[in-house]
């Protein structure tokens, strides 16, 4: 299907507004593209005033149906937010499909999702974003009416069709709450076998599926594409640091600028899992001119996901495909960056370095001796601890090993306790 992109703004709007506006346009383009739909043209709009029945004002809307028309195209897309009642009054005035950008977003992740929690979550959003826009004259399902001794008028198609909507979120709210006591389980068995626990987060297509198939030595084959929301399930795959022990890496969903609310709240399940993370990588796509704006979304999404606290190491890619860095000129005063290429594997030796070091702030290393006889202990801490080294003798063992603060303080007490 071929569409038409629309963007409004304000004629009082600044000049950096109006070009983040043109930025968030063709960025609309790449998600329609994705969205298997052929855009054919972008409409820029500047209006005096927002139109409360067609957003963009009659006259605006009779240009965009004699274009739309003129180039055979059968939807119009908006990048800003609807409301029910403009959506349909569009609708009814050009005789096209209208979206906005929420929408074409959520069907992207309905088109993307793979895994039953995927599934479930895109689903939830879809049934939460229809039901704000349940609209209808009202009486098409009316079962008897009123009278003397009668139970009144039945239930109208609107309240029907709210009803249906609300009892499948609650199914699917449900769904997802048993998913998420399962990941507190799988969780709670990841910290008793603790390695370090790294999340790879960026803006959508920067390359972080790329980056943990590289750092995995690509064994695993993690599915990597050149599109938006590519992969949207998580992933956490084993990477061993260079003085030879192993971290967890997780490459989440790509965050990108007016990420629908509907979708972070389906979602929260598993980005909550960014929040416990020891360090998190902010993977930036270097050869994008759009660096700037990109960086300052994803750090509102970890923000609102209450991941202020966790360390960040700034990430970023595709250096191979830009000359002299010309396009992060803005970061390395400030971020101080690593540059890398996920593609040709440039920069991430001192990567991994670099997450060690992050990581050693917070798992240190330790030494202690185990009493002879001990092996539950021994055990014990093999299951909950990084170790490093082992040397036995009659006396007992000196194991050497990483950990956690809190868990070395209680494997002292356990080792006490047998002297």
């Amino acid at each position: 299907m071929k569409a038409i992109l629309v963007s409004a703004e304000l004629k009082s709007s600044r000049a950096r507004a109006r070009a983040g506006a043109s930025t968030s346009l063709e960025e609309l383009w790449r998600l329609a593209e994705t969205a298997d739909i052929e855009p054919v043209k972008m409409v820029s709009v500047r209006l005096a005033r927002w139109h409360a029945a067609t957003f963009i004002g009659p006259g605006k809307v009779r240009e965009i149906k004699e274009l739309a028309a003129a180039e055979g195209a059968g939807a119009l897309i908006f990048d800003e937010d609807l409301s029910p009642a403009q959506q349909r009054n569009l609708e009814k005035e050009t005789g096209l499909i209208v979206a906005d950008r929420t929408r074409l977003i959520i069907e992207i992740f309905a088109l993307r999702a793979r895994t039953r929690e995927g599934i479930l979550q895109t689903r939830l959003a879809k049934f939460s974003y229809a039901l704000s826009r349940v609209a209808g004259k009202g009486g098409g399902l009316d079962q008897q009416r009123g009278m003397i001794g009668g139970r009144g008028a039945g239930e109208k198609k609107i309240e029907y069709d709210r009803r249906t909507l609300r009892v499948k979120i609650a199914e699917l709210q449900k769904e997802i709450s048993a998913i998420k006591r399962e990941r507190l389980t799988q969780r709670g068995r990841r910290d008793s076998v603790p390695m370090p626990q790294v999340s790879i987060v960026g803006y959508t297509n920067a390359g972080k599926s790329t980056l943990l198939n590289n750092l995995t030595g690509n064994r695993h084959a993690i599915y990597a594409d050149n599109k938006l929301f590519a992969t949207l399930d998580p992933s956490t795959k084993r990477v061993r640091l260079p003085s030879g022990g192993w971290a967890l890496f997780t490459d989440t969903v790509g965050f990108i600028q007016k990420l629908p609310h509907a979708l972070v709240a389906a979602f929260r399940a598993t980005l909550d899992e960014i929040g416990y993370s020891d360090l998190i990588l902010h993977v930036h796509n270097l050869a994008s001119p759009d660096a700037k704006p990109q960086h300052e979304a994803v750090k509102a999404a970890l923000r609102e996901l209450g991941a202020r606290e966790v360390p960040v190491i700034n990430v970023f890619n595709k250096a191979d495909a830009v000359k002299g860095g010309a396009a992060a000129a803005w970061a390395p005063v400030r971020l101080r960056p690593l540059l890398v290429s996920a593609l040709t594997g440039q920069g991430v030796p001192e990567l991994l370095a670099a997450c060690e070091k992050a990581l050693s702030l917070r798992w240190g290393e330790y030494t202690v001796t185990v009493p002879a006889g001990a092996k539950g202990l021994i055990k014990e801490i093999y299951s909950s601890c990084l170790v490093m080294n082992a040397d036995y003798s009659r006396e007992g063992a000196l194991l050497r090993f990483k950990a956690t603060p809190e868990n070395y303080a209680r494997i002292l007490k356990k080792v006490a306790s047998r002297v």
